[in-house]
């Protein structure tokens, strides 16, 4: 008698543990417990290893390889520069409009300074003055027009030195290159490079856009030298997205714009500012400012009232 109780006490527990098997085995997507190879895990990790997301870290951090420290050692061109600066745009503040000495860059060979266009499109606005308002201003690259998301491209080979925002620029990237040059792009809609980013010609560092003092998509390019501007077109012939020569002469005549520039700065300060002037119709203070050459933070200040805040005509308005 009590070996038959024993088996059928034996029998209801087994029943019981295939039944409860059978029913983990059928759980279906949502089930709430989900086992997994840990090694499976690190080796996909691996995978996307240079790639950090978090929304509370900086843009270039979801390209940035993990960890990543440039060592200043590896800045290229030396040979003029003997900084580093990823803040200041220019931070050398050489005066070579005065300089003595004549030097000859390789902008192209077969080995690290291969060239590409910075951008596919017209040339809107070239290096030189140009009528701002009633005043005019030096503008110190040349503008492309773009659509809003074009790609933009590294010109030559070398490392981004700035990737970052700027009131004037907007998105900007400045890169250093191996043959000696800087270039600027500005405008960006998106930044696409990060500081210490080993780029070569025609690598994609940013789409186009409007960001900064721009009044349309576009891109601002600059050439600079020790941080003075030169003129891209001496440089580049942009219809046909080519170099002028694969080397380039920098002397003092490459900054003898620097002159004009200083002197419409004085003309600039000799012509005495009204104290009042009456508003036009349609008037803004941001069309005040372009128009007399003044702050608009200064005329909001002054006059109590925002930036874009249409003003009525004849309304007096307050400049110094």
């Amino acid at each position: 008698m009590r070996l038959k109780l024993f088996i059928y006490i034996f029998l209801f527990i087994s029943i019981g543990l295939v039944n409860n098997l059978q029913a983990q085995d059928t759980e279906g997507p949502d089930s709430t417990e989900v086992f997994e190879d840990p090694e499976e895990d690190e080796e996909e990790a691996a995978e996307y290893d240079s790639v950090v997301v978090s929304s509370s870290e900086k843009y270039w951090d979801f390209i940035r390889p993990r960890n990543f420290m440039f060592d200043t050692a590896y800045a290229p061109a030396h040979l003029f520069y003997d900084s580093w600066d990823t803040i200041t745009i220019n931070p050398y503040k050489h005066d070579l409009k005065t300089m003595e000495d004549t030097i000859r860059l390789v902008l192209a060979d077969f080995d690290d300074c291969s060239f590409h266009p910075p951008a596919i499109g017209d040339v809107t606005s070239n290096f030189g003055f140009r009528n701002w308002g009633r005043r005019q201003k030096f503008h110190f690259g040349s503008d492309i027009r773009m659509e809003v998301g074009d790609p933009v491209y590294a010109a030559f080979e070398g490392v981004v030195r700035i990737a970052k925002r700027s009131s004037d620029y907007g998105y900007v990237v400045l890169i250093r290159h191996n043959n000696g040059l800087e270039t600027l792009y500005a405008h960006f809609s998106q930044l696409l490079a990060y500081p210490g980013q080993p780029v070569k010609g025609g690598n994609i560092i940013g789409l186009a856009g409007s960001t900064g003092r721009s009044t349309g998509p576009h891109l601002h390019f600059e050439v600079r030298f020790q941080g003075e501007k030169i003129d891209p077109a001496t440089i580049i012939h942009f219809p046909t997205g080519s170099l002028l020569n694969d080397t380039f002469q920098v002397d003092k005549g490459c900054f003898k714009h620097l002159y004009d520039v200083q002197a419409a700065k004085l003309r600039a300060k000799s012509i005495k500012t009204p104290k009042y002037i009456k508003a036009h119709k349609g008037d803004t203070l941001n069309k005040i400012a372009n128009r007399y050459g003044v702050s608009v933070k200064k005329l909001s200040k002054l006059n109590g009232m925002k930036a874009k805040t249409k003003i009525k005509k004849g309304r007096r308005v307050r400049l110094r």
